[in-house]
């Protein structure tokens, strides 16, 4: 970091920064279903499919990714701030009472999430104290429901979107809530 930028004030400036909540999975050595909580998850190429997931390289999930050569993205709605809270602990059991179907990776996903991208990771780059996954993707599922909203991260607070006035359309709803920065996590 360059010099004024301690950690807490370089957290607190990237916590402007809205993200939306993913449930990063796949499976250990010994087949378990593992899962992290991740907002650093983005998409890097339209030809060939390819996302990133960042991950602490003190994350358990991370040392599952890199075993298994696999891991999915599960999308969470605005509806999921518990399933969210449940996968940033450190329990060990997750996905207990959770429906997962199984990726063409074989990485669990999600039943009750928003999308998916079943990934294979394509590379590892080393980046401070996290890896950042690139991830080929192998198949991408989404809800055909236009009102459920994204379940998004800012400043230490769960929240959504709302269309901008003159942004909805028919089958959208302009009423999707909490609003971004409602209720702490």
């Amino acid at each position: 970091m360059t010099a004024g930028a301690t950690p807490g004030a370089y957290r607190r400036v990237l916590s402007h920064l809205a993200g939306g909540v993913v449930i990063v999975t796949t499976r250990d050595a010994r087949g378990e279903p593992r899962g992290m909580t991740a907002t650093a998850v983005c998409s890097v190429s339209l030809e060939p499919p390819l996302v990133m997931a960042c991950m602490s390289r003190s994350a358990a999930t991370h040392g599952a990714v890199e075993a298994s050569g696999v891991f999915a993205l599960n999308i969470l709605p605005v509806d999921a701030r518990d399933l969210a809270q449940r996968f940033a602990s450190t329990s060990v059991d997750k996905f207990s009472g959770l429906r997962t179907l199984p990726g063409d990776s074989g990485a669990p996903l999600l039943a009750d999430a928003l999308a998916h991208c079943d990934c294979e990771v394509e590379d590892a780059v080393a980046a401070g104290d996290h890896t950042i996954f690139i991830g080929r993707v192998l198949s991408a599922r989404s809800r055909d429901d236009r009102t459920a909203g994204p379940l998004l991260y800012f400043r230490e607070s769960y929240g959504s979107v709302r269309p901008l006035a003159g942004e909805e359309d028919e089958e959208s709803t302009s009423d999707v809530s909490p609003r971004l920065g409602e209720g702490r996590p």
